[in-house]
């Protein structure tokens, strides 16, 4: 497994040969006995190139994480014999690890939290997938179902606003209605995670059909293309808070709707991290970027 993964990583039987120290040879043998073992090809050449095959991609999508789980031991041996501070793992979507986590974690350590943090980003299904195996403490994600054996705590209620390119015919509204999106160059967010299934439902009601441009899962590369002129797109303070100093246009949008975001984690968890100093910092880090973001809303929490 080790010489498989060099040699999809390298791309060639000299490059796994350097990095695993081993001769040219050696490596060969070791891969056309592995192919032996699968009883199928992993590999093809293209271009003077070794290219993985559908099920060698297959496969090294399954013993990376295997790799990567081993690695993380290997990490956290040299932790506790260096009797380094625990390690809390935080499960994020991508907007949330860049906008809420970095003032989340300096306060964090600020007020002497004993826990180093260590953010990782995945969708909404990977971050609910690692809440629930215990992989993280917690979970950032929009707004999930209710999933049996799961917790979550309410962090923000963001209000979704239009983005607009700077000096868009759009721009001169301080509301935008679905009859105004009709016609328009647009950018979807996120469908299978819920966002974009408010904005269609609304335009559907409407009879609006904009022109679709792109889909962009991400909500803060949406944001961007909004920016770039792209589209119009539905955005929220999180996500348009790295662009609204570069020009982006934020407008209300009604009726009005809302994107929610929650700290997720499973009822098994033990309770070494300190779960709920750690929710009230998100919490507050939150409500204090959806206050400072104009046109934005902020609803407080109860």
């Amino acid at each position: 497994m080790e010489v498989f993964r060099a040699v999809v990583r390298t791309g060639s039987i000299t490059g796994a040969s350097r990095v695993l120290g081993m001769s040219q040879p050696g490596v060969s043998k070791i891969l056309a006995q592995t192919e032996d073992l699968c009883g199928f090809c992993l590999f093809e050449r293209l271009h003077g190139r070794l290219v993985p095959t559908q099920r060698g991609l297959n496969l090294f999508e399954e013993t990376e994480r295997l790799f990567v789980g081993m690695e993380e031991i290997g990490h956290l041996v040299e932790r506790l014999r260096a009797e380094q501070p625990r390690r809390a793992v935080i499960a994020s979507i991508p907007v949330l690890a860049q906008e809420l986590m970095p003032p989340v974690t300096g306060r964090w350590l600020r007020h002497g939290g004993p826990e180093r943090l260590a953010v990782t980003t995945r969708d909404a299904g990977g971050v609910m997938a690692m809440a629930a195996s215990r992989r993280a403490e917690l979970g950032l994600s929009c707004a999930p179902a209710r999933v049996p054996g799961m917790r979550s705590f309410l962090l923000a209620r963001a209000r979704a606003l239009c983005a607009l390119p700077p000096g868009h015919a759009l721009a001169e509204r301080d509301t935008i209605r679905p009859a105004d999106l009709h016609g328009q160059p647009f950018v979807a967010i996120s469908r299978h995670e819920g966002p974009q299934a408010l904005v269609d439902r609304v335009l559907q009601d409407e009879g609006v059909r904009p022109v679709e441009m792109a889909e962009c899962p991400l909500i803060i590369g949406a944001a961007g293309m909004a920016h770039a002129g792209v589209g119009i797109a539905f955005t929220d303070a999180f996500a348009a808070r790295p662009f609204i100093p570069r020009g982006l246009v934020l407008r209300d949008f009604e009726p009005a709707l809302v994107f929610e975001y929650r700290a997720i984690w499973s009822e098994g968890m033990n309770n070494q991290f300190d779960r709920a100093a750690f929710l009230r910092l998100l919490g507050q880090c939150a409500e204090e970027i959806l206050s400072e973001t104009p046109p934005g809303r902020v609803t407080r929490l109860s």
